[in-house]
C-alpha cells in the first residue's frame, strides 16, 4: 500500500474495530521496517480490505485483518492471506495473531489456514477473551 491509501485505511479500521489506530499510526508502521501493510482497493483507490503484520527473524504476527462490511464474504481477507502467507520471505515463519473468541468467522478463516489454538487470554478485549492461534 502507499501513502495515499492511508485515510481510507484508517476509516476502514474505524468502522471495523472498537478501539482503532488512526492515520498516523498507519504512517509510522508503513514507515517501520518490521511492519507489512497490504490491501485491496476499489478502482477509487479507497481500500476496502487489509492486512498488517510484522515480521521479525523467523516470527511473523498478524496484527489486523479487517474487511468493509459491504464487500465481506466475498474471499477478500482469505485473497490477502493467501497472497502474504504465499510471499517467499514468510515461508518457514512460525506465524501467530490473537483473535475475539466471539469472532467465528475469522477462526474458521485462521482454521484453513492452518492456525491452531494455542492459549486464551481471559478478558483481553473489553467484552471478550481472545484466542492466540499459530501456525509453524
Amino acid at each position: 500500500m502507499e501513502e495515499k491509501h492511508l485515510q481510507s485505511t484508517a476509516e476502514l479500521e474505524k468502522n471495523c474495530f472498537p478501539c482503532p489506530w488512526n492515520e498516523e499510526q498507519f504512517r509510522h508502521a508503513m514507515e517501520d521496517q518490521f511492519t507489512e501493510l497490504y490491501g485491496i482497493c476499489t478502482e477509487e483507490n479507497n481500500v476496502i480490505a487489509y492486512l498488517l503484520c510484522s515480521v521479525v527473524g523467523d516470527y511473523a504476527e498478524i496484527l489486523n485483518i479487517a474487511t468493509d462490511e459491504k464487500f465481506r464474504r466475498q474471499g477478500l481477507a482469505e485473497t490477502l492471506l493467501t497472497y502474504w502467507t504465499g510471499l517467499e520471505h514468510i515461508q518457514n515463519r512460525q506465524i501467530i495473531l490473537e483473535v475475539r473468541a466471539k469472532n467465528l468467522p475469522a477462526q474458521k478463516l485462521y482454521e484453513k489456514f492452518g492456525f491452531k489454538q494455542i492459549h486464551v487470554r481471559k478478558n483481553y478485549y473489553q467484552d471478550d477473551d481472545a484466542l492466540v492461534m499459530e501456525r509453524n
